[in-house]
């Protein structure tokens, strides 16, 4: 007896990871998702805060779904949970309140902020959450100080410390059984306070330290995926952004930093890319310079399903 080799179609499923509305079975988009995830058209759901009321809604909820997958075919269920104000798992919901990663490394020692790693990974597992899109590797601006917006979402302008406290976040998702994305290869530059709302060229601020965090991952073996961004760094690719460049994706972070994880994409629909790309143009560059999970956060695109819009671009790569 052999398995079964799994068809092109179930394959691309895979690839997509897709938001929705509701917070319940018998929600409208919520059971269209069900069916989606049933069938093997999609490969994981991302969660929202319009899908979060509180711990047992949304334990609830990700039991329903992932009830749904084929056997042999866990979903994805992702969050992006960071900490700091604007968490999606916020205190308000009765959720752990964590710090932002620039205040967390500010205010408490390693002991404090592995213990707050711990309670943040174990909100996620008892909700039935098993990806998160964190911890951040972007380094702080410097000379900003510790209220400004450009700050909070890094830990530090020293590699080191991004790395140490990183490494806390990991290990804590790790030993919960969830897999951590760091994030934004190679940076995100001003995308990571402006909400992806401009495009970005790095080229002449750009560092070298800015690997540093993900080199040092990568030899620890800690690096199970990471999220790509949106800039453009005309020294690595004088073409094309980080999501679109085999350059960034294949010859830097693959073939030179021997990254052998997963590569995830998201805000294909953002002002961080240029509006002369159309958005199956996104999806079609995406994947051809080697990206193997897109995010989506809405389930129709251009009056058409983001599902079925992805696998008919999918051939064109091909």
């Amino acid at each position: 007896m052999y398995a079964k080799t799994p068809s092109l179609e179930e394959m691309i499923a895979q690839m997509i990871v897709i938001g929705f509305e509701g917070v319940k079975e018998g929600d409208k988009w919520v059971d269209q998702i069900a069916k989606d995830i049933k069938r093997e058209k999609i490969g994981g759901i991302l969660l929202t805060d319009k899908n979060i009321q509180n711990p047992a809604q949304l334990k609830k909820l990700n039991d329903y779904l992932k009830a749904e997958a084929p056997k042999g075919l866990p979903l994805i269920v992702a969050v992006e949970q960071e900490g700091g104000e604007n968490s999606i798992l916020s205190a308000k919901k009765g959720f752990s309140e964590i710090p932002s990663a620039a205040r967390l490394f500010k205010t408490k020692d390693i002991a404090e902020a592995e213990d707050l790693y711990k309670k943040l990974s174990s909100d996620l597992t008892k909700a039935g959450i098993n990806v998160d899109l964190a911890p951040v590797l972007d380094l702080q601006p410097k000379r900003d100080n510790l209220d400004s917006p450009k700050v909070q979402r890094s830990y530090s302008s020293y590699e080191e410390i991004v790395t140490t406290y990183a490494m806390l976040l990991i290990n804590a998702l790790h030993a919960d059984g969830v897999t951590p994305v760091v994030k934004y290869f190679p940076t995100a530059g001003a995308n990571l306070w402006n909400n992806f709302s401009s495009e970005e060229d790095v080229t002449n601020t750009w560092r070298f330290e800015q690997l540093k965090p993900y080199y040092d991952l990568i030899a620890f073996g800690k690096m199970d995926a990471v999220l790509i961004s949106h800039i453009m760094q005309k020294e690595i690719d004088p073409k094309n952004p980080a999501l679109f460049s085999k350059l960034v994706i294949q010859g830097l972070l693959r073939d030179k930093m021997h990254f052998e994880g997963v590569v995830f994409a998201d805000n294909f629909r953002t002002s961080s890319i240029s509006s002369s790309i159309d958005f199956k143009q996104r999806i079609i560059r995406s994947i051809d310079a080697g990206v193997d999970i897109i995010i989506m956060p809405n389930y129709f695109s251009e009056n058409a399903s983001t599902p079925l819009t992805i696998q008919k671009n999918y051939y064109r790569c091909y």
